[in-house]
């Protein structure tokens, strides 16, 4: 047993329990396609050496693996576990393989004492017409600029979902309205939601672009095209269900000397379909400051960049904003990240940042590889402006 493996046995048995759901439940997959082909190893040991295991613990492995959301699996494996003496040689390797699991894998998990299991669904049209509140009284005169880039074609409203839920939680903040404003920028070959969208954005940008999404292009285009001046901006995903206290914190942290930017986070919380419907209608419906994480599922993303970013708009610019060479899902944002933390201080933080489950999207090249491999990174060097809005329109004849 390493010196740097925990002596508590609990610790153990969760790290033995989240590798069987990791390895077992297909939202971990869709939650981080690459990361968890990175983790199957490491998982799969575990799993292996849970399936040659006496019983009990054999069989409530295979039970859990069977129903990975049963949180009575889960946790009737723990209980079990705890039961044995972690200094058994067959219960010590069982640990030594988890643990190992955690330290190598990219992709962990979390299930809440109080998760209630399945929820009725939230669809989009549960969140349209829900009241705006009051839009900021000079909405080109705040400090701070959220920019969302969105496209929704083809999941039946479940990314419009996210959308609406991620602004309604914008609108609901202890900080001044006056204080930021928010921008959704929609990316797509006709303005397929402007409808929906404009009640709850105080800006509303459409980038026309067929194909793939461009999230890259897209963000620079709200940056560069927003109404008046701004000194901070946020990249935020339009699937991130921010709490009461989102803006007011990460905007107090630019006051700290020596802060360029930074990851509001350390790891990102991929819910599961229904952790996900509660918890838009504990923060939306029933306008809960937060949703508490003892009622949610899901599985955490460890140390991605990207989801969400705080950065000063000066330094922004001065790295020629976000690599447009970047097509669909994959490396934008570790390029980005790079290319900030080497021009300005960068600093990374622990806050909780839900994701709103959505349909897969990351796509992988047959050998495994991000599709944007080929680009090599930290060399993006602008020969004209970024994020023109006609960009694409020229590229594709319009």
């Amino acid at each position: 047993m390493s010196v740097l493996m925990p002596t508590n046995p609990a610790v153990l048995a969760t790290a033995v329990a989240d590798s069987l759901v990791i390895a077992s439940d297909l939202g971990a997959r869709r939650a981080g396609l690459l990361y968890w082909e990175l983790a199957q190893p490491w998982t799969a040991a575990v799993v292996k050496a849970v399936q040659e295991s006496d019983d009990p613990i054999r069989s409530l492995g295979q039970a859990l693996a069977d129903d990975p959301a049963d949180p009575g699996a889960y946790f009737a494996l723990t209980s079990a576990l705890l039961r044995r003496d972690p200094g058994e040689p067959a219960v010590r390797a069982l640990f030594d393989l988890a643990w190992q699991a955690e330290c190598n894998s990219r992709v962990g998990y979390h299930i809440g004492r109080s998760y209630g299991g399945p929820q009725p669904p939230v669809p989009a049209e549960e969140l349209i017409g829900r009241p705006a509140g009051e839009p900021p009284s000079e909405p080109s005169g705040a400090g701070a600029l959220i920019v969302i880039p969105f496209r929704d074609r083809d999941t039946g409203g479940v990314r419009l979902r996210n959308l609406l839920a991620c602004l309604l939680a914008l609108r609901d903040q202890s900080a001044a309205r006056e204080e930021y404003r928010v921008m959704v920028v929609e990316s797509d070959d006709v303005p397929r939601w402007r409808e929906h969208i404009e009640p709850y954005a105080d800006h509303y940008l459409f980038a026309p672009k067929s194909g793939l999404f461009n999230k890259s292009w897209a963000v620079n285009a709200g940056v560069m095209n927003c109404p008046g001046q701004v000194e901070l901006v946020c990249i935020l995903d339009a699937d991130v269900l921010a709490d009461r206290e989102f803006v007011a914190r990460n905007v107090a942290r630019f006051q700290r000397p020596g802060t360029a930017g930074h990851l509001t986070y350390r790891d990102m919380f991929c819910l599961d379909d229904d952790a996900t419907s509660w918890a838009i209608r504990e923060r939306i419906h029933r306008k809960a400051a937060h949703a508490d994480p003892a009622h949610l599922r899901g599985f955490l993303l460890r140390r991605p960049p990207g989801c969400c970013l705080w950065v000063r708009r000066a330094v922004f610019e001065g790295i020629g904003g976000m690599d447009e060479r970047y097509e669909g899902w994959g490396g934008e944002d570790h390029d980005f990240v790079y290319r900030f933390d080497i021009a300005a201080p960068f600093d990374s933080y622990e806050d909780p940042l839900l994701h709103m489950t959505h349909p897969e999207a990351s796509v992988l090249n047959d050998d495994g590889s991000l599709i944007n491999a080929h680009i090599p990174p930290l060399s993006w060097k602008p020969a004209e402006p970024i994020g023109r809005l006609d960009r694409f329109a020229r590229a594709e004849g319009a």
